[in-house]
């Protein structure tokens, strides 16, 4: 039996990703940085989403929403070095902040969009706004014994 040969694994460097760019942003500030990239590191830039990291740093979004105008005017590079320049040097956590869904029931919300008249999406709003305790009058209008009420609204 021949001994198989084992293939030296090629070790290829680590491709950069958004959060690496983001960190050398805010603690390399190498002007240079573009300079040092290969073409794949370029591809995982985005001006666009840098941006968004950027801004979860509450006390940078003022500055960052006026970068904002210049995302898609400059090149990555030019953009990178105006980002170095306006965000101060320093490490720090800043969670990225994800958009909450919440759900509903969905027979709830129908019933709710029937009686307002209205859209799902205005009705989802209004279901932040309404007392649960309008949801359920106006359930039981609508001719919705007690239990039925009870499990339309564990999820509202």
């Amino acid at each position: 039996m021949e001994k198989m040969k084992t293939k030296a694994k090629e070790s290829k460097p680590k491709v950069k990703s958004l959060f690496d760019h983001v960190n050398e942003i805010r603690v390399g500030k190498n002007p240079k940085y573009f300079e040092t990239l290969s073409d794949e590191d370029k591809k995982t830039w985005s001006n666009y989403m840098v941006c968004r990291v950027l801004s979860m740093q509450t006390d940078l979004i003022d500055v960052i929403n006026d970068l904002q105008y210049y995302q898609d005017k400059t090149t990555p590079e030019q953009f990178y070095r105006v980002c170095i320049a306006s965000t101060p040097k320093g490490k720090g956590y800043f969670p990225y902040i994800k958009n909450s869904t919440e759900k509903y029931n969905k027979s709830l919300l129908t019933l709710l969009c029937m009686h307002f008249q209205d859209s799902t999406r205005n009705v989802v709003e209004y279901m932040k706004l309404i007392p649960r305790d309008e949801v359920r009058s106006i359930l039981r209008k609508y001719g919705h014994s007690e239990d039925q009420i009870e499990d339309m609204m564990e999820k509202a």
